[in-house]
């Protein structure tokens, strides 16, 4: 239990609003400093760029995942009309600046996090919600493509590839957070 705990312990509490409808949590938060000056300046490239941000329900005190909830967000830069289309699902926008595209992103508003079933066991209890936010991450599948091990017997090809794989599959920014605990309603 120690171990869970101080999984919780170590991601920075900040303000995660959570609102339930019907049973099910719908939080709002904002991940928008995630867009530090670098990724705003490769924002303005006419190339496509991914934020995805991931919400995780966990029982108080447990690092623990009771449910969780991921989106993608794609920004390009509309350089004949002068502004950004975002992309989130299977929804485009045209928006007119950078800060418009990066609030569609990364200000979250009444995001649902799971179904009513899935806190049913949790009623009463308390939980709370982590955010986990990446600017370009490397997927799983694509990092297994980047980095196939070899086909020989070399006892260093394993670990090397496990280094590799560490500093590669990774995204090129990522902010962590969680909100305060709260209850369940019953």
């Amino acid at each position: 239990m120690a171990a869970s705990a101080s999984a919780q312990g170590d991601l920075p509490l900040r303000d995660v609003q959570v609102e339930w409808s019907r049973g099910a949590p719908k939080v709002s938060f904002s991940a928008k400093d995630l867009a530090d000056e670098r990724v705003r300046k490769d924002l303005q490239s006419a190339l496509r760029k991914r934020f995805v941000v991931t919400v995780a329900a966990h029982p108080r005190g447990s690092g623990r995942t009771v449910v969780r909830r991921q989106f993608g967000c794609d920004v390009t830069r509309d350089l004949w009309e002068d502004g950004y289309l975002v992309r989130i699902g299977n929804q485009t926008e045209r928006l007119a600046s950078l800060e418009k595209a990066l609030d569609r992103c990364l200000v979250v508003q009444g995001l649902f996090v799971g179904e009513p079933k899935r806190y049913e066991s949790y009623k009463a209890k308390e939980i709370y919600f982590s955010v986990n936010a990446e600017f370009n991450p490397i997927s799983e599948k694509q990092c297994r493509e980047l980095i196939r091990p070899t086909g020989n017997d070399d006892p260093i090809g394993p670990i090397t590839v496990s280094i590799v794989r560490r500093r590669i599959c990774r995204a090129e920014r990522t902010i962590r957070f969680r909100g305060k605990n709260v209850q369940v309603p019953e």
